[in-house]
Order: C-alpha cells, then structure tokens, then sequence
C-alpha cells in the first residue's frame, strides 16, 4: 500500500512549468519519514513527488524544509533524487540516476546514467550531466552531448539550450541550441564539423564556425563559416576576407568534388 503526504500551502516553483502556492504530494511504496531535527522527508522505493502537472521519480527523495513563522506552513527549498530520476512537466521529461532541484535559484540538475531530456519534437542526451535553470530557461548538457530531431543529429562537447513557452501546450519548446566545441551536424544529406555551431528551433537553420568542413561522401566543401537551412537542404560556405588565416591559408572558401 502507497503511503501518503499531502503537503499544503507550499511555495514550490518547479522549473518553469509549476503554478505558486500549488501542494506538493509526496507518496512511495516503502516509507515516508519526518526528519524534524534536521527538517527533512525522506521517501522510499519508487518515490515520487508531484506538484500540478509536474512530476519527480526516483528510488529515494529527500526534501528539505523550513517552516513558516506566523501559520507554520512548509516550505520546501530543495529535493534531492537517488536511483533512477524521472522528471516529467510541461509534455517533456528528463531522466539520470542522480539529481536534485534547488528551489531558491530555480537550478536542476541531473547526473548518472542514462541521462536524456524528452521534448515533443527534440530529444537530447549527454555523458556528465544536464542542467536546467528556471530564471533563463536555459538547458545545458555536458559531455558527448547530443540533440536529435528527426533525421538531424546535432554532437559536442557542450549543447546549450534556450527555451520559450509553447502557447499550444503550455509548456516550453527549445527556440535555439548552442553547441561548443568538436562540434557535427549530420543531416541526410551531408555532415558538418566545426568548432562551434548555432541552430535556430524556429528558423531550422544552423550555423557553424571554425575551421568549417561540409561532406557529402568523398567530396568536400570548407571555409571560415557554414550555413545548413534544414528547411530546403541548402548549404552555403563563407570565407574571410583576411589575406591569410591563421592556419596559413588563403581565407578563400574551397570545394573539392570527386566525380563517381
């Protein structure tokens, strides 16, 4: 049997998704227990916290509290997961084996296995770890980070993604993705490599600088700055009009074509 805590008149802002003031519902399969030295819960065995729409899983949560001066209410100020984390809000979700949400700063992150942020139309992915912070709406995923949508793969070392509010669902869609270092954009129709990379959620295009390189099998197309509009599948390539980089080339772009 799921034992029960309904918490009242908590000032818990999840993320961007949840509304002021909402209770928190705290259940788990195994135990619930009251720290009241050290003002924590403690819930055990496929825990999950839930505020509105917004939802929290893990083998173990720990939420910490301080209570209310004048009507003794509670005030959760940070809740901690253990085991595999779930995070779902807003039609997206994010899963790790490690986490914790810092109310006051509006900062979460996500660390461990299997770490992977779900959105309607984009899914990203990343080795070390996601983080969210609520006051920019801003995702960032480092190490070997990931951002798919559709047939469009976007690799780095550091994915950074801005949000903004989706009037359909009344969540957040991702406006733009930054990628920093040993960035590629894989298509289905060429690859890119540079060494950092911008792609526009609303516009569907995606630029690219430093020592810039499209493929398309053999052939190749470089310069100092790509350009891919994943709406028409046109790629442009743009030089420098410095006589001489710093590699000791031209600046000119170039292209390379082998006949089949």
């Amino acid at each position: 049997m799921r034992l029960l805590l309904l918490v009242c008149l908590v000032t818990l802002s999840w993320p961007a998704f949840a509304q002021q003031k909402e209770p928190l519902e705290i259940t788990a399969d195994e135990s619930l227990e009251w720290h009241r030295t050290e003002k924590l819960y403690i819930a055990r065995k496929n825990a999950v916290a839930k505020q509105g729409p917004s939802e929290l899983h893990g083998d173990t949560l720990t939420a910490t509290y301080t209570e209310g001066e004048k009507d003794g209410g509670i005030d959760i100020s940070r809740i901690d997961a253990q085991g595999n984390v779930l995070v779902i809000s807003g039609g997206s979700k994010a899963t790790g084996q490690k986490g914790f949400y810092d109310i006051k700063t509006g900062y979460s992150e996500l660390t461990g296995g299997n770490l992977k942020l779900e959105t309607p139309t984009d899914v990203v992915t990343a080795r070390d770890k996601i983080t969210y912070l609520a006051t920019s709406k801003e995702m960032n995923a480092y190490g070997q980070a990931k951002a798919i949508r559709g047939d469009d793969v976007i690799t780095s070392d550091r994915l950074i993604g801005r949000f903004i509010e989706d009037g359909k669902t009344g969540g957040s869609k991702l406006s733009e993705l930054e990628a920093i270092g040993n960035v590629v954009i894989t298509t289905p129709k060429e690859v890119l490599y540079g060494e950092q990379g911008t792609y526009n959620a609303i516009t569907n295009i995606a630029t690219i600088t430093g020592n810039v390189r499209i493929q398309k099998g053999p052939s190749y197309i470089t310069g100092s700055r790509g350009e891919v509009d994943l709406n028409t599948n046109i790629s442009r390539m743009f030089g420098t009009s410095a006589p001489t980089t710093e590699n000791g080339t031209d600046g000119r772009v170039r292209g390379v074509f082998f006949p089949e």
